[in-house]
Order: C-alpha cells, then sequence, then structure tokens
C-alpha cells in the first residue's frame, strides 16, 4: 500500500480551477442547439484568430511538443510513441499510421481471441466482453490513429449498446468504423445506412411505404440532424447563416423528413437462397445463423416505396409497377437501392455537410472550440483533399491535428483552448501508458460488480454504447453558469461530468493504484496489473520521475505548481526498494491524474 498524498480540497474542486472550465454548476445550455450539434447561439462563436503564419516545423522541438501531438492522435503517449514521433516528424507519423495494416477485429477477439486466451472468465455472462474487446484493442494495439478515429466517429454515428440485435453486434459496429476510418464520408455514410445495426437503432428495418403504411421518420430525421447537414444553415467556416431578420435559417423542413422518410424503405436483413452465400460471417465463410448476419448489409427488398419523393430540393420519379413485366422483384429492388444513392449523395455534396463534420470532428482531436478560421481550414479539406477527392478523411484528419491552431501555441487563445478529457478516454489513457494487461494479452474494463469501473465510468460512458443517438453529450452543451457560459464556449463533455463524477474519478484512481491494477477487487478473476517498467529508471530522482509523469499525461498544460507539488509529494517516499520506488512512481501518477493540468487536454 502506497503512502496517499492527496489533497482534498484540489480533488473536489479541480474542475473548477480550470481555466476553461471555471463554472462547477450543472446545467442543459440552448436545448436546441445541444440537439442541432451545432455550437452557441447565432453569431456566438468566439472571435476569429489572427490569421495563421506559414506552416509549421514538421518536427516538434522538444518532447512535451510530440507528447502532446500523440494525447490529441492517440489514446496516450508512451516513451516509445514520443521517441517515433521526435524521429521522424509529425506528418510522417500520420503517413506511417494511414499505411498500418488494419489490427486485429473487435469481432475476432470477441468470438475467438478473446475466448481462447482467457476462456472460462470470457465466457461468464458477467465478464463485459465487448468492453474487452474494445479496451484490448485500443491500449495495446499500434495502429491509434485509426481507433482514435473510429472512436470519434462512433461518437457522430451513435448506436446505442442496450438496443442491438444479438451478442456480436457492438463488436460488428466497431469494426465497421475502424474499417472506414480512413476513407471517404460518403463511404460511411453508405456503411452506416446498409447496417443491421443502425437499422435496428433508428427503426428502419423493414420500413415500408405501402398497403396503408406511414414510412418510419427517426432515420430520415437523424441522417439530417446528427449525421451530415445538422439543423442550421452554416457558412464554410461554421457560423451559422442568418436571414435578413438576424434569425438563422433551418436546413431542412417536416416535408424534407416525410420525403426523405419514403427512400428508407425495403431494407431489411438478406435471410435465404443465394443471399446467403453471400454474406460472410466473422470467420471468413459463408454466415450461419442470425448473429453472423448482423456484420453483413441490408438488402433492399421488393417492398421498397415506388411512390414520387422529393427533399432538400431533389425529386424523384415514382416507379409505375403496372407497367412492369412479371417477375421484376430486381427492378424494384434496383429502384429502391439507386433512390438511397441519390439521398445519400445528396446529403455528402450538401454544402453544410463539410462544416458540420469538420467542427465535430476537430471537438473530438483537439479543442471544443475551434476558431471560424480553423473550423474552415478543414472544412476546405473535406471539399477538396488536394486531389479532388471529396469527404476524405485522411485529409481531414491531417488538417485537424497538423492546423496550426493545433500545433502553434502563438494561434491558440489560452483561455477558450483545450477540451475536457471524457471519463471514458481518461481510463484508457491511463491504462496505456501503464501497460494494464491481464497477462494473457486482454485488458478488462472490470465488470460483474467490480465497482471501480461500472460505478464511475460505466454510467457515464461504455464504449459505443452512447444512452442514445445524440451520444454521451451533445457537441452543444454548454453550462448553465459560470466562465464558460459567460465567455459563451461550449463544453460537451461536461454534461457527464459533476462533482460526484470528480470525486468517484479519484477514488478509481486510487484504489487501482492501490491494488497494482484494474479490474475486480476480489482475487485475479478478470484483475489486470500495471506496468511500471517505463517510469522505474527515474524513480530515485524525483524532478526527472515528475517530468517524466507530466510529459505522458499533461503536456501542454502549464504544469509549473503541479510540478512542484509532484516534486514535494515524491520526496515524501523515502526509501531504496522496489516497492518504495513502485510507491513513488504511483503517488506522481495519482497527483497527476486528478489534477485540472490532466483533465484538461490542451
Amino acid at each position: 500500500m502506497f503512502v496517499s498524498f492527496l489533497p482534498k480540497a484540489r480533488v473536489a474542486l479541480f474542475l473548477c480551477a480550470a481555466a476553461l472550465l471555471s463554472s462547477c454548476g450543472g446545467g442543459g445550455g440552448d436545448s436546441s442547439l445541444q440537439s442541432s450539434g451545432q455550437g452557441v447561439g447565432a453569431g456566438g462563436s468566439p472571435p476569429a484568430l489572427p490569421p495563421p503564419p506559414g506552416p509549421n516545423a514538421d518536427k516538434p522541438a522538444t518532447r512535451v511538443e510530440a507528447a502532446r501531438f500523440l494525447n490529441q492522435a492517440t489514446f496516450g503517449a508512451t516513451g516509445a510513441d514520443i521517441d517515433r514521433v521526435m524521429s521522424i516528424g509529425y506528418s510522417a507519423w500520420i503517413d506511417e499510421q494511414f499505411a498500418m495494416p488494419r489490427g486485429r477485429t473487435f469481432r475476432n477477439w470477441y468470438l475467438e481471441d478473446g475466448v481462447n486466451s482467457n476462456r472460462a472468465e470470457y465466457l461468464d455472462p458477467n465478464s463485459d466482453r465487448e468492453s474487452a474487446a474494445w479496451f484490448t484493442r485500443v491500449t495495446r494495439e499500434p495502429d491509434q490513429l485509426r481507433l482514435r478515429m473510429a472512436w470519434a466517429l462512433s461518437q457522430i454515428f451513435v448506436i446505442n449498446g442496450g438496443t442491438l440485435m444479438g451478442g456480436t453486434a457492438l463488436p460488428v459496429w466497431m469494426d465497421l468504423t475502424a474499417d472506414n476510418a480512413f476513407g471517404t464520408y460518403r463511404t460511411m455514410l453508405e456503411k452506416v445506412t446498409f447496417s443491421p445495426v443502425m437499422g435496428n437503432m433508428l427503426s428502419y428495418l423493414w420500413n415500408r411505404d405501402s398497403n396503408g403504411a406511414v414510412p418510419d421518420q427517426n432515420y430520415a430525421r437523424e441522417i439530417m440532424q446528427l449525421f451530415s447537414i445538422g439543423l442550421w444553415e452554416l457558412n464554410q467556416d461554421g457560423t451559422p447563416k442568418l436571414d435578413s431578420a438576424g434569425n438563422r435559417i433551418p436546413t431542412y423542413t417536416q416535408a424534407d423528413v416525410v420525403g426523405l422518410s419514403s427512400v428508407f424503405t425495403g431494407l431489411a436483413l438478406a435471410t435465404g437462397g443465394d443471399r446467403k452465400g453471400t454474406c460472410i460471417g466473422y470467420n471468413g465463410k459463408p454466415a450461419q445463423g442470425e448473429p453472423e448476419y448482423i456484420a453483413c448489409e441490408l438488402s433492399v427488398w421488393n417492398w421498397t416505396s415506388t411512390k414520387a419523393k422529393s427533399f432538400l430540393g431533389v425529386s424523384i420519379a415514382a416507379l409505375d409497377v403496372a407497367k412492369l413485366p412479371a417477375n421484376s422483384e430486381a427492378t424494384i429492388q434496383a429502384y429502391g437501392r439507386k433512390n438511397i444513392g441519390i439521398a445519400l449523395d445528396t446529403l455528402a455534396n450538401h454544402a453544410n455537410t463539410p462544416p458540420f463534420i469538420a467542427r465535430n470532428l476537430i471537438q473530438r482531436f483537439t479543442t471544443s472550440n475551434p476558431s471560424p478560421a480553423y473550423v474552415r481550414r478543414v472544412a476546405d479539406k473535406f471539399v477538396d483533399n488536394g486531389n479532388g477527392v471529396r469527404g476524405d478523411f485522411k485529409a481531414v484528419l491531417k488538417q485537424i491535428l497538423l492546423d496550426p491552431e493545433a500545433r502553434d501555441p502563438s494561434q491558440q487563445d489560452k483561455a477558450i483552448y483545450g477540451k475536457l478529457r471524457e471519463p471514458l478516454l481518461a481510463q484508457v489513457h491511463y491504462s496505456r501508458v501503464l501497460r494494464a494487461s491481464d497477462g494473457k494479452g486482454n485488458v478488462w474494463a472490470g465488470s460483474g460488480g467490480c465497482k471501480d469501473y461500472h460505478g464511475v465510468i460505466s454510467e457515464l460512458e461504455r464504449p459505443y454504447a452512447a444512452p442514445s443517438v445524440f451520444n454521451y453529450y451533445r457537441p452543444g452543451f454548454s453550462p448553465a453558469s459560470g466562465e464558460a457560459a459567460r465567455r459563451n464556449l461550449v463544453v460537451p463533455e461536461m454534461q457527464i461530468t459533476d462533482t460526484v463524477a470528480v470525486m468517484d474519478w479519484a477514488t478509481y484512481v486510487k484504489q487501482t493504484l492501490d491494488r497494482g491494477g484494474t479490474g475486480c477487487s476480489g482475487g485475479a478473476r478478470r484483475q489486470n496489473t500495471f506496468d511500471y517498467g517505463e517510469l522505474l529508471p527515474f524513480a530515485d530522482t524525483p524532478t526527472v520521475l515528475a517530468d517524466e509523469v507530466l510529459l505522458r499525461f499533461a503536456a501542454g498544460s502549464d504544469t509549473a505548481t503541479l510540478r512542484a507539488n509532484l516534486v514535494r509529494a515524491i520526496e515524501s517516499v523515502s526509501g531504496t526498494t522496489s516497492a518504495d520506488r513502485i510507491n513513488r512512481i504511483k503517488i506522481a501518477v495519482m497527483l497527476t491524474l486528478l489534477s485540472p493540468e490532466y483533465r484538461v487536454q490542451r
């Protein structure tokens, strides 16, 4: 057991101390803005920063700069990651990640690897193996940028784990986001639309527009509101367009929802005939049984709507079924699929989509309140990657991470720049840097009554299991009072952060360090252990140990005061044994993880 050094006032109020988030009050902000995913009210965007300078030096000048970049682009900077970026530079590291082969799939880990490596515990119904599949991949695998982009996409194209259709649905959706993380927006939109997981989530499976049935409008509304164009017309820099009276302009009407709902009809699982042979299961063989069909695309059946449709200024002519010859099911199906393609093309090519998606992605990687100039530069890359390709996620990602507002401190308004680390990312970062493992190649988040996980993280966030299609929190959320509200800023992650969550996080960090790793407190069952080997060489020199811990967890923050406190705390643990050295590491890690310098990612 290591010596506890935990100033209670600092723990209870650390969010209030952060310059970005000095409001501890709750609040809802403008509910319409929360739903739309837009920023704060009309005309309420932060003022634009000065024009950016010329291109930044591609290689970081310091290890702190490299670690800060990695904490934006990955699930946590390790010493080896920092060395690599220092060696080859930002752009080459991104290109290296783009070229890295797709790692082990979530579905294979879930159905094969996890079972074979840890069979008894893995098959326990309380094992939370979907989360374990995700935690294992994101903390251990090298394709970090792909996985971080997959997580970002999952918070735009949101599914709810509690409403899914079978045990493999969650890993299947995890793979969908990872497989398309470096593709194009248009492809992602199509994969989402033809996914049985989303079809079940937003109730358009078996959607009909015939025999008196009224098409379900759920997906038609959310694909516009949340997945593509948002509620309000935007300028290319993400600021709202205004009419002559100074009011925001809606992007769509209820008539557009009705018209689009008729397009998303006729979609259902392929369940027989030769279609079954074209549906490949997780093991590369033809799917056998309903769970494996979740991994397959939906088919368009011959009860798709053949009526005329109109939406967003586009009209689709009716198909005169009476004039078709007998056995014309294939013609009707092709008509339905073509209509869906027209709808997806319309949304992907809409003028609102580039700034809407750009702002959402920036918020997931670098800062909650990007300047209009930053949004414009990313949106411009969405429009054209430089080679005439629209919606290229690689080009968009590179612009987000290498933009002067992300890399050049002189281009950042330090009073508003950065983002609150959401609970799940904080836990993963912690586990990745300390190389959490159960000794069998897996990382367990904790489950089956493990209060350290379910009491702190799961009630706020579980991987790919947001409580609704509006995600765990809204991109436009702003506290009702305090400094953020006064500055008209958004703080999305604050919607799931309150005093109880802060204190629970403090308890979680201390308890897991006490136990030597995350997981259940009772015995070794699904118990992870931490590996302190990377920090042990520094454990006998307090100033160096403090610097190395801050490098990995709080790079980019103003840590002068925190560093002094860490040094004093480390010096308070005397002794030369291995246990003494590990205790010095634990106390430095604990105090850093409970600080505003850590929880606000700069």
